[in-house]
């Protein structure tokens, strides 16, 4: 097999790209030479803040990736086509049209990977009657339609592939040396936190107001005003790391934190570290507790943020939102409803003093690993 990966990694970083990056990793590294792979890095955004924008530099660097494709199917004689598609948004979907109006009529198979939701619904309920036809001319009957789980599989359905298949995101281990290493200082923290002490929950990822980000805010604040008038000694802190999608959420997140409320006698209770690179999501993730993402973003997949949290062996405390509950064991403790800063509060309390019960770490050994991934890919693909 030949194929055609059109599709961006690395910058800008968000769940997409580096799932790319890992998707190519594992296919460049298989030695046996099944799949022969040809990258096109078709990246049309500088950073997170220019991923919404439109404009005529994004139209010639989407034309000129494609004509990339046409040389790689008629010079090399790639065959295979692999793309990622775009969320419910309408210039996104207008973007897929131009590519596969380009690029499909040259490759015997079209291959999808979604690492977004939501495209389906768009097509039942905001698309014009024009657009759906254009949509199911240029973007449906799909050789292969890879999803980020069931759930999905409504979504990807309404553009009619021949086939569909679960593969959950992945992440490399990033503590292969976890039972030594880690496991023994978390359960240090956690015997001394059943006294006194700060349980430091870590949030990573886009932040975004639809990610849960104030909700979880207020959760904190409400944990440690509990604590305070129980005459409690522990403290709540959170630690935040990401890049914010706007500037408007930017400034009222800054003046959220420096409220009375949030202002304890060790300083303040949530701390922002910025944009946190792989030295930095490390020891962030060491430093924790506990996880959360109390998502509601309109096109949540598959966050690897989760999947890294999992890695660690942290508690986490996560919404009952799309394909979220899938990535957890079933009757998982730590879920809670969307936008509910009081469930989110009782959370953080229960796990306060606890380590890993749910055995998230060898559930992300089992399901989630770059290995787990690869496999699962090649035969996906090999399929077609």
């Amino acid at each position: 097999m030949k194929l055609v990966v059109f599709a961006h990694v690395p910058p800008p970083f968000h769940g997409q790209s580096f799932m790319v990056q890992q998707l190519l990793d594992e296919l460049q590294e298989d030695k046996g030479g099944v799949i022969n792979v040809f990258h096109i890095d078709a990246r049309l955004s500088k950073d997170i803040d220019d991923i919404a924008s439109v404009g005529l530099r994004k139209f010639f660097l989407l034309f000129s990736y494609c004509m990339r494709a046409i040389w790689l199917r008629v010079m090399k004689g790639a065959t295979h086509f692999y793309y990622v598609p775009a969320p419910g948004l309408r210039s996104a979907v207008y973007r897929d049209w131009i590519v596969m109006l380009l690029c499909r009529p040259f490759y015997k198979k079209t291959i999808y990977h979604y690492q977004a939701a939501g495209v389906g619904v768009w097509l039942e309920t905001k698309a014009y009657p024009w657009e759906r036809w254009i949509s199911q001319f240029l973007l449906g009957r799909a050789d292969l339609s890879m999803v980020l789980g069931d759930y999905y599989h409504e979504d990807a359905g309404k553009l009619s592939p021949k086939k569909i298949i679960t593969i959950p995101n992945c992440c490399s281990d990033p503590c292969p040396d976890y039972d030594e290493r880690i496991k023994p200082k978390q359960q240090a923290r956690a015997d001394a936190l059943r006294n006194e002490g700060t349980f430091r929950i870590l949030y990573l990822s886009l932040c975004y107001r639809e990610k849960g980000l104030f909700d979880l805010i207020e959760a904190v604040a409400l944990v440690n005003n509990h604590l305070e008038s129980s005459g409690l000694a522990q403290r709540v802190q959170l630690d935040v790391a990401g890049k914010f999608y706007l500037s408007k959420e930017e400034a009222e997140f800054n003046e959220r934190i420096n409220h009375a409320d949030l202002i304890g006698d060790q300083g303040a209770m949530v701390t922002y570290h910025g944009f946190a690179d792989e030295g930095k999501k490390l020891e962030l993730f060491c430093q924790a507790d506990a996880f959360s993402l109390p998502s509601y973003y309109g096109f949540e997949a598959h966050p690897v943020c989760l999947v890294e949290a999992m890695a660690h062996g942290l508690p986490i405390i996560a919404t009952r939102w799309r394909i979220l509950p899938e990535l957890f064991p079933e009757n998982y403790e730590g879920l809670v409803d969307v936008q509910s800063p009081e469930q989110i509060a009782d959370k953080i309390k229960q796990f306060i003093g606890c380590v890993d019960q749910a055995g998230l770490r060898n559930r992300y050994l089992r399901y989630f690993t770059r290995k787990a991934f690869g496999e699962r890919v090649r035969s996906a693909l090999l399929s077609t």
